[in-house]
């Protein structure tokens, strides 16, 4: 399964840059720091999981479900949400009948994050897309999004590769550079508002930063 894994998400990465970010995916301590405040004591929560690839993260996310919660885990790609599905009833992390047991329910979603259908907001999101790679009004169209839906008191976590921006700025055109300063811009004017943690998570390929922003209660 490991082959497999790393084969269609270097498959996905070569054909779709833009969507993946990374040429491996993540580790599993990555996938711990970015689920890290949901393993803290709290009551039964609404889970999105934003972007979740081959499901590096989402294995790491459901040992970490308690009875009563209910994690969506939202993919763009078709071909890897059908291979999250089948990897997690592989390994026995969900049951055919879509959810994990214990009343803790999954739901797995091939969809475009913009085009979403919400139908609740969450006490927890784990975003994993590569904000950075996406033209600017992307990016203040997915975090305008991902807050709208983040409830009072939740939080929001995501990841920023340490060395693969500086090699696409550093590398690229004075497009490139000007469409991800305009990206930190945007990013940084929520991280001013919303930010109050991140840790770095060396043990990656590449390293990598969690970033942690909490909505203010009402």
């Amino acid at each position: 399964m490991t082959l497999r894994n790393q084969t269609l998400f270097f498959e996905q990465f070569r054909r779709n840059f833009t969507q993946m970010g990374a040429i491996l995916p993540s580790s599993p301590a990555l996938g711990q720091a970015a689920s890290a405040h949901l393993a803290q004591p709290r009551p039964p929560a609404r889970i999105l999981e934003a972007g979740a690839g081959t499901g590096s993260f989402t294995r790491e996310i459901i040992p970490l479900l308690i009875p009563g919660d209910r994690l969506d885990v939202v993919e763009i790609s078709s071909e890897l949400t059908g291979f999250l599905q089948q990897r997690l009833l592989d390994e026995g992390l969900l049951r055919r009948s879509g959810v994990a047991g214990a009343g803790r329910d999954i739901r797995l979603i091939n969809a475009d994050l913009l085009q979403f259908p919400f139908d609740t907001d969450y006490d927890f999101i784990i975003f994993s897309l590569p904000l950075t790679n996406f033209p600017p009004d992307m990016v203040a169209a997915l975090l305008a999004i991902m807050m709208q839906h983040l409830r009072p008191g939740g939080v929001f976590s995501y990841v920023k590769y340490i060395f693969i921006g500086q090699f696409k700025y550093y590398l690229g055109g004075a497009q490139t550079r000007a469409q991800m300063d305009a990206n930190q811009a945007i990013i940084q004017d929520y991280a001013r508002q919303y930010q109050f943690e991140r840790r770095v998570v060396l043990a990656n390929v590449p390293p990598t930063w969690v970033h942690y922003w909490r909505k203010p209660g009402e």
